[in-house]
């Protein structure tokens, strides 16, 4: 469909054969809707792209009220201030405005309309806008990144605090069950299990964190993921972040323990990390044999808070541990809904 008379009889220097040809394409890789506007009639024509994104006819004066009432009534108010300081003398002949047109569907489309006024003086000697030229462009598609970005940015921000919570806790509980000159060496380990936790997060955003991802992850500082010594067994289970990051920490401090004291710390030991998931229970267990004799600690420190008081309150569970001499077990039951990621990615 041909545009309207006027709106591509621009000259290009040196080529004025090919001068509206040209412009035509431009227009059309560039997604524009043009149109131009008769102030004198108060009417606006639109050319077949820029008529689609209002619903209104192409090549054929609409009022310019009937083009107004497409614009979203909530943006109406300020298209209007726009535009009117654009029609004023004295102010700058070409304005910006974005705004939305409701679709039928219930929905909307974002559109950014650039418009330039000509004017010219009255038998008073007044200057009057006689006519101009808009040009529309759908940026639907860059709001919806827009809006992407900014859900991202505040579901970062909220990441962010939740750490800066765990950090506060981790310090102030090492700080309380260790001694100042571990502390450091204790405080960086578990930043690290906490870093570690970060990671899995980032790498599979896209999937979820799977649970047995989690403890593989966490048991990698102390041991290759074939080592024979350790069987990790249970269904798939994607976890919310609060989950991963509780149980993450659970998992370190369970496999710290079993490096220096229990079945990691020799070559005969053995560890199975096991679950079972039911309609409404994770059961999650710690299995360490042939290590040395295990005994129960004199005092309560920051591993047995972790293992017990903090991922009971955290994850409403039950956890029971059994100092076994032949070694430690360590069981959590949980509600499911307590851990399953209830909106996983897709």
């Amino acid at each position: 469909m041909p545009p309207p008379d006027g709106l591509f009889d621009l000259p290009v220097a040196g080529q004025p054969d090919v001068s509206a040809a040209l412009l035509q394409l431009g227009v059309q890789v560039a997604g524009l809707g043009l149109g131009t506007v008769d102030y004198v009639n108060d009417t606006i024509t639109l050319d077949a792209r820029a008529a689609e994104l209002f619903d209104l006819p192409a090549l054929r004066p609409v009022s310019r009220d009937e083009l107004h009432a497409r614009i979203h009534p909530e943006d109406q108010p300020h298209v209007q201030h726009e535009v009117d300081a654009l029609l004023a003398p004295g102010q700058p002949d070409i304005v910006d405005v974005v705004h939305r047109v409701p679709r039928p569907d219930g929905g909307h489309r974002w559109l950014s309309a650039r418009k330039q006024v000509t004017f010219k003086q009255d038998a008073d000697g007044n200057a009057r806008p006689v006519s101009g030229l808009v040009a529309i462009m759908d940026i639907s598609a860059l709001k919806s990144h827009e809006d992407h970005v900014v859900a991202l940015m505040g579901e970062m921000n909220h990441r962010l605090k939740n750490v800066l919570t765990i950090v506060q806790s981790i310090a102030r509980l090492t700080a309380r069950t260790t001694e100042p000159q571990d502390f450091l060496a204790s405080f960086n380990a578990r930043m690290a299990a906490l870093g570690q936790n970060q990671n899995l997060l980032m790498q599979q955003a896209a999937v979820g964190v799977q649970l047995g991802d989690l403890v593989r992850e966490q048991l990698s500082p102390f041991a290759s993921k074939t080592d024979p010594r350790i069987t990790v067994d249970g269904p798939a289970l994607i976890l919310r972040e609060s989950a991963m990051q509780s149980i993450g920490l659970t998992l370190h401090e369970l496999a710290t323990n079993a490096t220096k004291y229990g079945a990691l710390s020799v070559s005969e030991g053995r560890l199975t990390v096991s679950w079972t998931v039911t309609d409404e229970t994770l059961s999650l267990s710690w299995r360490e044999d042939g290590g040395p004799s295990v005994k129960a600690p004199e005092h309560r420190g920051f591993g047995t808070s972790v293992l017990q008081t903090m991922t009971e309150a955290a994850l409403n569970a039950t956890v029971t541990q059994d100092f076994d001499p032949k070694g430690l077990r360590w069981s959590m039951t949980c509600p499911v809904q307590a851990i399953r990621d209830t909106n996983p990615p897709r």
